[in-house]
């Protein structure tokens, strides 16, 4: 039987006791069969406790499989931890820093455009916690789910809840965002390279950052085009070559969360299909977001 403490090794010799126990030998199909429906029950599950019995259920099939296969299930797990891990390694990401307030279908095509006209593997929304100029914003764990859903359906735009998370911890030593990145963010992920998104709305303003210096030099920056708003990249402090200014060929909005709010007031939906992906305005409207006593 099994007990606390009990390692892998010992835990596979107990489910191969029991099984011979109590089913005697079993075919490959017959297991795999098994093991198809026990999985299906599992994400099917009705209450926790139902939830640890058909965990134990397949879990219990899964080491068996390995018993029948002549498979160490401890390195079998090792084996796919180092397969994720040399994922990751050396992975370049593309930061796009945002309130998210909502996000909207100008935050999609920003992300999906570096995909297409970079190197970068993938691009991260990097949702503030707070608004570093104090802004009122829509409660960070709505506007992070909003982000989750939005992206969902792309596999390479992820959410980004780091300044949330850690904000508490941080914001009493500084709220710049280039400060963050340095002292915290940069350093728990080891192993990626990031580069930095911004439009070229925020770009005019970048130089009045703090830290700027140190973004500008340690991390790659793209700038996107937004209409209306043209960069002189050469006489800034990002004039360097390692940073790009995406001017020409690049599919640019000018959809704002400003712009969301304010037409998304009376929840009418014809206002908005333009500006939110459809799970946003779901989600915006279940939650009434958009009602004036939900900024803080």
């Amino acid at each position: 039987m099994y007990h606390i403490g009990m390692d892998t090794k010992d835990l596979q010799a107990a489910v191969r006791r029991s099984h011979d126990q109590h089913f005697g030998s079993t075919t490959l199909k017959e297991r795999m069969r098994d093991l198809q429906q026990e999985i299906s029950e599992v994400v099917h599950h009705r209450d926790t406790a139902n939830l640890v019995e058909e965990i134990g259920d397949a879990g219990w099939s899964l080491l068996q499989l390995c018993n029948e296969q002549s498979v160490d299930f401890s390195e079998a797990i090792n084996s796919t931890i180092k397969k994720l891990d040399s994922r990751v390694k050396n992975k370049k990401v593309a930061l796009i820093g945002t309130s998210a307030n909502p996000i909207t279908n100008a935050h999609l095509t920003m992300g999906l455009e570096i995909l297409a006209l970079t190197d970068v593997d993938e691009v991260w929304f990097y949702i503030a916690g707070e608004h570093p100029w104090g802004k009122k914003l829509m409660p960070a764990e709505h506007r992070l789910e909003m982000v989750r859903r939005a992206v969902a359906k792309y596999p390479k735009l992820k959410a980004c809840d780091f300044d949330i998370v850690h904000g508490p911890d941080i914001y009493p030593k500084t709220m710049q965002t280039a400060e963050i990145l340095r002292d915290y963010f940069v350093p728990a992920y080891p192993h990626h390279t990031f580069c930095w998104v911004m439009g070229s709305d925020v770009a005019q303003t970048f130089h009045k950052w703090g830290s700027c210096d140190w973004l500008a030099q340690n991390l790659n920056v793209f700038i996107i085009h937004r209409l209306g708003y043209d960069f002189d990249k050469n006489s800034s402090i990002l004039s360097n070559e390692k940073h790009q200014y995406l001017r020409d060929n690049v599919v640019t909005s000018n959809i704002s969360s400003t712009l969301v709010r304010e037409r998304g007031r009376e929840y009418d939906h014809s206002k908005l299909v333009a500006l939110v992906p459809d799970v946003v305005w779901s989600y915006l409207e279940e939650h009434r977001l958009l009602d004036p006593n939900v900024m803080k």
